[in-house]
């Protein structure tokens, strides 16, 4: 097989598995299904059931929750671990930072610090997981989710505003003596690159990369402590009722000014 025919059978292997339409996770689903009947939380990709009598029998045979997304078994992202290379996929992504972090890390001790972060993450994992999310990267003080179709569904950019908002409520930010952790989250979508990436030989791991990844770390460091910047592309699919300010924004490595939306919580 020459490269550039690998090269299509791994797009269309990632495309099929991000989309949940490969035709392996068709035939495995009743498989599944069948392995356990009593389940009712099951892996969005291949169904495998995490609850249920069948349940400790499977973990055994690795068929735990990813820790990444919950909602997604071990098996099935070690499938997508061993399979190198990836597709470009229509995905949203939320980025969230900490707000004076330098300040907070600065005026607390490293212990108590790293006790407040450790918070931060678990909040913001619990978050992912309720919306869906795979959990893209959690470093220094901040955390990135992305929302793919295949597993979170067609409406997979609603999900990313509402896993926002939440992440602003479980931080405080609609409490009237103040958030216990101020943070600033931006929310976008767009087509980017999805797959498992790494050193030949070496460490791989499933990530997501191209501009509306970095547009929306540009769209982050815009928000203010207690704000969610939305770009103008999510906007349209955001859940109904959410009031957001249209505002004119430049981005740093992007010449013209952008239009996005602000989005607050009120105490």
């Amino acid at each position: 097989m020459s490269d550039l025919a690998g090269d299509q059978d791994r797009n269309a292997f990632w495309q099929q598995m991000l989309s949940g339409e490969h035709p392996s996770l068709r035939r495995g689903r009743a498989v599944m299904r069948m392995l356990s009947p009593t389940a009712d939380n099951r892996c969005r990709l291949c169904c495998v059931g995490f609850d249920g009598f069948t349940a400790p029998a499977l973990r055994l045979a690795g068929f735990r929750p990813w820790r990444r997304n919950p909602h997604i078994c071990e098996q099935c992202e070690a499938v997508l671990a061993k399979e190198r290379g990836g597709a470009e996929i229509e995905i949203a992504m939320l980025y969230a930072d900490v707000r004076g972090s330098t300040q907070l890390a600065a005026r607390m001790g490293p212990t108590e610090f790293a006790a407040l972060m450790q918070r931060f993450f678990r909040v913001a994992t619990e978050v992912f997981a309720e919306t869906d999310a795979v959990v893209d990267k959690m470093v220094g003080d901040e955390v990135i989710g992305i929302f793919l179709p295949g597993f979170s569904g067609s409406d997979y950019r609603r999900h990313a505003v509402k896993a926002g908002l939440a992440l602003l409520r479980a931080t405080g930010h609609d409490d009237p003596a103040g958030p216990w952790l101020s943070i600033g989250v931006g929310v976008h979508a767009g087509k980017t690159f999805v797959g498992s990436i790494g050193v030949e030989d070496g460490n791989y791991q499933f990530a997501a990369l191209g501009d509306p990844m970095n547009f929306c770390a540009r769209l982050v460091a815009a928000a203010k402590g207690g704000e969610m910047v939305i770009s103008s592309v999510v906007r349209e699919d955001a859940p109904p009722g959410i009031a957001a300010e249209q505002r004119s924004l430049l981005l740093k490595g992007y010449a013209d000014p952008v239009n996005a939306y602000v989005a607050k919580l009120t105490p």
